[in-house]
């Protein structure tokens, strides 16, 4: 075990002289090493330190630790990878070609690793070029080498990548451009979701890219930038696909493969015109956040609830108005445990129709402890010479919050007309296209 040691302490040196001195005392040494007694070999350690001459001389003694792995499945190549170390990819490479494709425990290429982890771009053109089966092989859920680029924005890897395969000459109809995941995403589409507003750009203009692609859901990348959160980079990224010729949303590919289908919708035909902020408010499209605010509103509906609850369990209410007092705290209180009660059994806030019922509950839990204020306002009238503006700038602000409420509850009924009116005109364009069908 002396000899062991020392050869581990020579490997963290990078001492390729002690290395030579312990071949000399035993040439059999590096043949006897296994990582079964040892977390990793002394290549992987000088790979780790990043010591070329030192795993360049071991190699040339003992080409198979080259294909020996840790206890993570990571053979040297994969640590070489990690780390960027290039000089020792190039001759990890070149001694085992095949460990391009050797996979981790968790599933992962020392491809995918240097992609991941952003390395020196020349890493992964060393890493395509030894074997380009390796930008095809794909991760657990689906994904490519072209996928991790879009998902861990290495552009630069992406732009490598592409030219390997070019010159490989083995994308056939640009399969692996367009190739899916589980999920029916394109790098398009991860580009659309992660809102990688460069990444889109390069993309759309490499030739053979399918702009148009649907995935699972039947979404193109333009209906998910659409679709997603409106932020800063999304605007951004949304303006520039509404620019580009290329870009449809899936309705309008979906109209022109049911020519039927087309006679309806070609009053929506021309160029893209956003909607007004009033109209966009009476759409009722379901685009907010409020699945990731749950918490927020669970808090402020306890609060609402505290606020109502401890004066009347206390009784601390005066005036012979206590039978009205108690009227509009158990208005604005009862609303406040229901939200509470639906979020904490999972109501689900991304349904359109449920996160209305959520949002007018809290519009009435408000306006009720507005009243409630009001009242006590009232009350001291005569004590206190400034209540005559206090209650007028609260009475303002209840108007407005009720008409708030009223505007949402128009927002509702104009949504179930509006739906009425489109599953009425989806049965009559069924009825008009298999009446097509049966009398050819």
């Amino acid at each position: 075990m002396e000899m062991e040691k020392r050869l581990y302490e020579a490997a963290l040196e990078g001492s390729v002289s002690n290395l030579k001195a312990l071949i000399q005392e035993d040439p059999l040494i590096l043949d006897r090493i296994s990582p079964t007694f040892f977390q990793d070999t002394p290549l992987h350690v000088a790979t780790l330190r990043g010591h070329f001459e030192f795993a360049r001389a071991v190699l040339g003694r003992n080409p198979r630790l080259a294909t020996e792995a840790d206890s993570l499945g990571h053979l040297p190549l994969h640590v070489a990878s990690t780390k960027g170390h290039l000089e020792i990819v190039q001759e990890l490479t070149r001694v085992i070609p095949s460990s391009c494709l050797a996979r981790s425990k968790d599933g992962k290429l020392p491809l995918h690793l240097a992609i991941m982890k952003g390395v020196r771009v020349e890493v992964v053109s060393v890493l395509a070029q030894a074997c380009l089966e390796s930008t095809r092989s794909r991760l657990d859920r689906g994904d490519t080498a072209l996928h991790l680029c879009v998902k861990y924005e290495n552009l630069d890897a992406f732009q490598v990548i592409l030219e390997e395969l070019m010159k490989g000459e083995i994308i056939d109809g640009n399969n692996l451009l367009n190739a899916k995941n589980d999920d029916g995403n394109t790098v398009l589409h991860l580009a659309a979701l992660q809102k990688h507003f460069e990444m889109m750009k390069h993309l759309l203009a490499t030739p053979g890219i399918e702009p148009n692609a649907m995935n699972n859901n039947g979404l193109t990348s333009l209906d998910l930038v659409e679709n997603s959160p409106r932020d800063l980079r999304g605007l951004e990224l949304l303006n520039f696909l509404l620019r580009s010729n290329a870009m449809q949303r899936s309705t309008n590919l979906h109209s022109s493969l049911t020519p039927i289908e087309t006679q309806p919708l070609t009053s929506h035909s021309g160029p893209f015109r956003p909607k007004k902020s009033w109209k966009i408010f009476f759409t009722f499209n379901g685009n907010n956040q409020l699945e990731d605010m749950k918490g927020e509103i669970i808090i402020i509906a306890a609060i609402i609830a505290a606020t109502n609850a401890l004066p009347m369990i206390y009784m601390r209410v005066n005036g012979p108005d206590l039978t009205e007092q108690y009227s509009t705290n158990s208005a604005s209180f009862v609303p406040a445990v229901t939200i509470m009660s639906l979020l904490i059994a999972g109501f689900p806030l991304s349904n359109k129709l449920c996160a209305w019922v959520v949002i007018q509950s809290l519009y009435t839990s408000m306006g009720f402890l507005g009243l409630d204020y009001l009242g006590a306002i009232v009350s001291n009238e005569g004590r206190y010479s400034s209540v005559n503006f206090v209650f007028v700038f609260v009475s303002i602000w209840f108007g407005l919050l009720m008409l708030v409420s009223a505007l949402n509850i128009i927002r509702l009924v104009v949504w179930i007309v509006t739906s009425i009116k489109m599953c009425m005109k989806r049965r009559r364009l069924r009825g008009r296209r298999d009446n097509g069908l049966t009398n050819p």
